[in-house]
Protein backbone atom coordinates (compact mmCIF):
# COMPACT_ATOMS: atom_id res chain seq x y z
CA UNK A 1 0.00 0.00 0.00
CA UNK A 2 1.10 2.97 -0.66
CA UNK A 3 2.25 5.55 1.71
CA UNK A 4 -0.33 9.21 1.33
CA UNK A 5 1.98 12.39 0.23
CA UNK A 6 2.34 14.95 3.00
CA UNK A 7 3.26 18.25 2.49
CA UNK A 8 5.42 20.81 4.66
CA UNK A 9 3.79 23.88 5.70
CA UNK A 10 6.74 26.24 3.32
CA UNK A 11 5.25 24.36 0.47
CA UNK A 12 1.60 25.01 1.43
CA UNK A 13 2.75 28.54 2.10
CA UNK A 14 4.06 28.93 -1.05
CA UNK A 15 1.08 27.41 -2.58
CA UNK A 16 -1.27 29.97 -0.99
CA UNK A 17 1.27 33.12 -1.86
CA UNK A 18 1.29 31.56 -5.97
CA UNK A 19 -2.54 31.05 -5.84
CA UNK A 20 -3.29 34.48 -4.15
CA UNK A 21 -1.06 36.25 -6.96
CA UNK A 22 -2.84 34.03 -9.62
CA UNK A 23 -6.52 35.72 -8.47
CA UNK A 24 -4.82 39.37 -8.06
CA UNK A 25 -5.61 39.46 -4.86
CA UNK A 26 -3.64 41.70 -2.53
CA UNK A 27 -0.96 39.91 0.20
CA UNK A 28 -2.85 39.48 3.11
CA UNK A 29 -1.94 41.57 6.65
CA UNK A 30 -2.43 40.22 10.11
CA UNK A 31 -2.70 41.07 13.78
CA UNK A 32 0.05 41.03 16.01
CA UNK A 33 -2.73 38.82 17.93
CA UNK A 34 -2.99 36.75 14.93
CA UNK A 35 0.52 36.42 14.66
CA UNK A 36 0.95 34.68 17.93
CA UNK A 37 -2.11 32.24 16.94
CA UNK A 38 -0.67 31.16 13.58
CA UNK A 39 2.55 30.80 15.60
CA UNK A 40 1.34 29.19 18.42
CA UNK A 41 2.79 25.63 17.76
CA UNK A 42 6.26 27.13 17.73
CA UNK A 43 5.89 29.11 20.33
CA UNK A 44 4.74 26.64 22.69
CA UNK A 45 7.93 23.96 21.55
CA UNK A 46 9.96 26.80 21.81
CA UNK A 47 8.75 27.52 25.42
CA UNK A 48 8.74 23.44 26.12
CA UNK A 49 12.28 23.44 25.13
CA UNK A 50 13.08 26.48 27.90
CA UNK A 51 13.41 29.71 25.81
CA UNK A 52 11.49 32.47 27.67
CA UNK A 53 9.44 34.74 26.11
CA UNK A 54 12.62 37.32 25.76
CA UNK A 55 14.09 34.92 23.65
CA UNK A 56 11.44 33.84 21.90
CA UNK A 57 10.90 38.04 20.81
CA UNK A 58 14.14 38.25 19.99
CA UNK A 59 13.83 35.02 17.36
CA UNK A 60 10.92 36.77 16.15
CA UNK A 61 12.47 40.50 15.39
CA UNK A 62 14.86 38.70 13.07
CA UNK A 63 12.28 37.66 10.94
CA UNK A 64 11.03 41.34 11.13
CA UNK A 65 7.73 40.49 13.31
CA UNK A 66 7.80 42.76 15.71
CA UNK A 67 6.23 41.02 19.39
CA UNK A 68 6.73 41.76 22.99
CA UNK A 69 7.30 39.34 25.87
CA UNK A 70 4.31 40.94 27.17
CA UNK A 71 2.50 39.96 24.14
CA UNK A 72 3.76 36.48 23.67
CA UNK A 73 2.63 35.87 26.96
CA UNK A 74 -0.78 36.98 26.68
CA UNK A 75 -1.92 36.05 23.26
CA UNK A 76 -0.09 32.47 23.47
CA UNK A 77 -2.48 29.11 23.17
CA UNK A 78 -1.68 26.74 25.83
CA UNK A 79 0.63 29.12 27.44
CA UNK A 80 2.64 27.51 30.24
CA UNK A 81 2.49 29.77 33.17
CA UNK A 82 6.28 30.01 33.77
CA UNK A 83 8.02 33.28 32.42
Amino acid sequence: MAQERTYTADEIATAARELREAAGAGEEEFSKEQVISMLGDEINMLRERGFTYDQIAELCSGFDIDLTAAELALHSPKAPLIS
